[in-house]
């Protein structure tokens, strides 16, 4: 008699149905991703799905905290080195379009997921859940460093996040349209110090 196969933990299983998920996105846009098609990718069988997620909406829901996460820990990993405030901004700025530049197709995935849920009123709530937690995590972020380098803004945090993230958005989909290195790490350069120049006592 064989022995009894273990079943993976329902983390497991999640972890591999949005790889699955984003990797279908990535090579057939997000219109191909089916309950069917994400299993298949994932190798496990079609009832695994509803086991761990409630619906599609659920997944893109996992899908986007991930990406989420991911853009975050680039933009907020701080430099080896004692930096100016501008050299920081222009390093969180840089090693967000670096993981776009990196993989333009999984890029355009997450841009045609974030638009579909504007439009689709079954996703709606993953739109303003998304940004809601964007606003909340950079501001957290922009906060922590403020405290520990003693910094001071001529506005508050919340609304330097916002531009921080507009800025960052705003580069990268330029990029994805153009994929011109040099105009978008000009931009990086200019914006942090377009940033920056809302520090109290900045000269820039």
């Amino acid at each position: 008699m064989s022995a009894p196969r273990e079943h993976r933990p329902q983390d497991e299983r999640r972890r591999q149905l949005v790889e699955a998920a984003v990797a279908v996105m990535t090579d057939e846009g997000v219109g191909a991703v089916t309950t069917r098609a994400v299993t298949t990718r994932a190798g496990l069988p079609h009832g695994s799905f509803h086991y761990c997620f409630d619906s599609k909406a659920d997944l893109f829901g996992a899908i986007l905290e991930q990406e989420l996460r991911t853009a975050l820990a680039a933009a907020f990993d701080p430099p080896a080195g004692p930096v100016d405030p501008v050299e920081r901004i222009a390093h969180g700025l840089q090693a967000r379009l670096d993981l776009v530049t990196a993989h333009p197709d999984h890029a355009l995935a997450l841009v045609e997921l974030t638009a579909l849920s504007h439009r689709d009123p079954g996703l709606g709530h993953l739109a303003r859940w998304e940004q809601d937690e964007y606003r909340r995590e950079v501001t957290r972020n922009v906060d922590e460093w403020t405290a520990t380098d003693g910094l001071r803004w001529s506005a508050p945090t919340t609304r330097v996040a916002a531009l921080l993230i507009a800025v960052a958005d705003g580069i990268a989909n330029s990029w994805l349209a153009d994929r011109d290195d040099d105009a978008a790490r000009a931009s990086v350069d200019l914006a942090a110090r377009a940033v920056a120049s809302l520090l109290e006592g900045s000269h820039s």
